[in-house]
């Protein structure tokens, strides 16, 4: 929230507040998560907590609408074998963005913005490869973002690490099982080996793992949540906050 105010909710509008809406202001935050594990002391819904919090920052921060979070996307194939998952091809979240933002496009809006957490290669190809005929699109993955100047230390690429656990202490701390945080360090070497887009894959048959959970706060989520926020923000919007 920003100074109190809460985002304005695209499920939680009724249509003729949804036509209004689009006339004085067309645009339109979607956040796009996955449903695919975090390591054994992250829930699988570990990327919509993150995306849709910070899109939900954004939206009342800025007063931009919020689309109901799309709790499916791509992954790597090694993902599919962790009990829970549920993975989209690119291909076919493609199809499915392309359709649901022709929807909004036909009924008024002009300008989107696709935020996404998964730092997955294809999953996010798949988000800038959204077309509309006269909408503007942009699409923008957290996992760019250097949080070095806020975290203090050397920022490398992770799965359910510092950075995701720490989020989740602040975003959701009922969802961390602290028990069960075990760090995985790989050798730079062995990181350029997994990453495919922004963030790495586990070896097959791994805890899942990549990074150090245990070196994770509450305060450091709360510190780079809120960055995010800003940092994005001041990238798509100009760092015009609502009052």
């Amino acid at each position: 929230m920003a100074g109190g105010r809460e985002a304005t909710r695209l499920g939680e509008l009724a249509w003729p507040e949804v036509v209004e809406r689009f006339r004085h202001d067309p645009r339109l935050l979607f956040p796009v998560a996955s449903l695919m594990q975090h390591g054994p002391h992250l829930p699988l819904a570990t990327d919509t907590i993150i995306t849709t919090a910070i899109a939900e920052g954004l939206g009342a921060r800025y007063d931009i609408l919020v689309a109901p979070t799309l709790p499916f996307g791509s992954a790597a194939d090694v993902d599919r074998s962790y009990a829970g998952a549920a993975i989209l091809p690119p291909k076919t979240l493609h199809r499915v963005l392309n359709d649901l933002v022709g929807d909004w496009e036909a009924q008024g809006l002009r300008e989107l913005f696709l935020l996404t957490s998964n730092g997955f290669g294809p999953h996010y190809r798949a988000l800038v490869s959204v077309i509309g005929g006269d909408l503007k699109i942009r699409a923008v993955d957290t996992n760019v973002v250097d949080l070095s100047p806020v975290l203090r230390t050397p920022v490398m690429p992770e799965r359910a690490g510092e950075i995701e656990t720490s989020l989740l202490l602040h975003l959701a701390p009922e969802c961390v099982r602290t028990d069960r945080m075990q760090d995985d360090v790989p050798t730079r070497e062995e990181l350029r080996e997994r990453i495919q887009g922004t963030e790495p894959v586990p070896l097959p048959g791994s805890r899942g793992v990549l990074g150090r959970p245990t070196a994770a706060t509450a305060e450091k989520g709360k510190r780079v949540y809120e960055y995010l926020v800003r940092y994005i923000g001041d990238r798509l919007f100009g760092g015009r906050a609502e009052a």
